[in-house]
């Protein structure tokens, strides 16, 4: 999968909230074999951005993570040792068990406890088999590989499996190439799995466009480099004078756009402002345009703060729901996005300290 989803939650972490055992949602037992004690961070995906969730603590070689909530969606994450990657699937309550040591973290291990995890760990064996045989360029214009694959991953009841395995990345090359017409008919076939089993599933609506986009032939091998433009979900909120903005509306107006999901009462909500502030007064000559949805329960609270920013600051009532983090797949705050001159999803940036570079890039 690419180097830059998690299911969608239920409720949100603020920053990364430290898990607990009487936490009800998927997890992971784990074991390093070395008996090292090192801190593991664990990743989600999000149609084409890798992000941080949390981080668990290796104590002598054992670890354990259990998250809040049960997994909405069936998803992929992956665990992060020193820049190396064990990708696992998650669904509902489901736990994975995952062995490997410190120093040969991402080939020599096992993954277990699921018939998805079963399958994950098959499909990335049998790549690495490949790689080590035949190379990057060899293993990608292999369609009978490719075809083999594909077919283990579809077998797979789970729609993990399959979505995995159709972002997966060798070499940082894509493995299933939108440009290439038999690899465009396979991924179809998974937008069309999407659509018809897991029509409200957020990652839908993007295979969809995905697929539409190699058919016109537009895609290309940049989506290492960038993220792949996405259609907006819109939101619709009031700011603090009940004024109503629709992100669309702000979003097509030429200038590039900063959206932002954050909570006022996070601690390190006035540290983000400031941020945003110094962004903001740099580039907003340049047509930038900030989008901000607060999700705060104290009303009065938030209107005080709102009131004094010089952007669009929106309020999600407690009553407003979570379709926004559900449709952006929003599972930490702040997150922030960025949108282009041309009003697509451009880029996630989960790190507020790269924020000011990665604007600076569209403007």
């Amino acid at each position: 999968m690419k180097k830059l989803h998690i299911a969608a939650v239920a409720g949100i972490a603020i920053i990364a909230g430290a898990c607990s055992h009487s936490n009800n949602g998927w997890g992971i037992d784990g074991r390093l074999n070395d008996g090292a004690d090192n801190t593991l961070y664990i990743e989600g995906f999000n149609n084409g951005n890798w992000y941080l969730v949390d981080s668990v603590k290796a104590t002598g070689g054992k670890f354990e993570y259990r998250a809040a909530a049960p997994a909405q969606y069936p998803d992929i994450m992956r665990l992060n040792l020193d820049g190396k990657y064990i990708y696992f699937p998650i669904d509902s309550v489901d736990v994975v068990n995952i062995v490997s040591d410190t120093l040969d973290f991402d080939h020599n291990y096992t993954l277990d406890g699921t018939v998805q995890a079963r399958t994950v760990k098959s499909l990335d064996s049998i790549v690495a088999a490949s790689l080590a045989a035949k190379g990057v360029e060899a293993t990608i214009a292999d369609e009978a590989l490719k075809r083999e694959l594909f077919n283990k991953a579809f077998a797979d009841p789970s729609v993990a499996s399959v979505y995995y395995l159709i972002n997966k990345s060798v070499g940082g090359r894509q493995l299933f190439d939108l440009a290439n017409a038999n690899d465009l008919r396979l991924y179809g076939a998974v937008a069309q799995r999407f659509a018809t089993e897991r029509p409200d599933d957020p990652r839908t609506g993007y295979l969809a466009a995905m697929f539409k986009r190699g058919r016109q032939g537009q895609y290309s091998q940049q989506r290492e480099i960038r993220v792949p433009e996405t259609a907006l979900f819109e939101i619709e909120r009031a700011d603090a004078r009940g004024t109503v903005h629709k992100l669309s509306e702000t979003a097509t107006k030429g200038g590039v756009t900063v959206l932002s999901f954050t909570s006022y009462a996070m601690e390190a909500s006035p540290a983000y402002n400031a941020l945003l502030f110094k962004i903001y007064d740099k580039y907003k000559d340049s047509g930038l345009q900030i989008y901000q949805i607060a999700f705060d329960e104290d009303e009065t609270s938030w209107r005080q703060t709102a009131a004094n920013l010089p952007w669009i600051a929106v309020w999600n009532t407690t009553t407003g729901g979570n379709e926004p983090l559900v449709k952006y797949n929003v599972g930490v705050l702040p997150t922030t996005f960025i949108i282009d001159r041309e009003g697509a999803l451009a880029e996630r940036v989960s790190d507020p300290a790269q924020l000011e570079k990665a604007v600076a890039k569209y403007m």
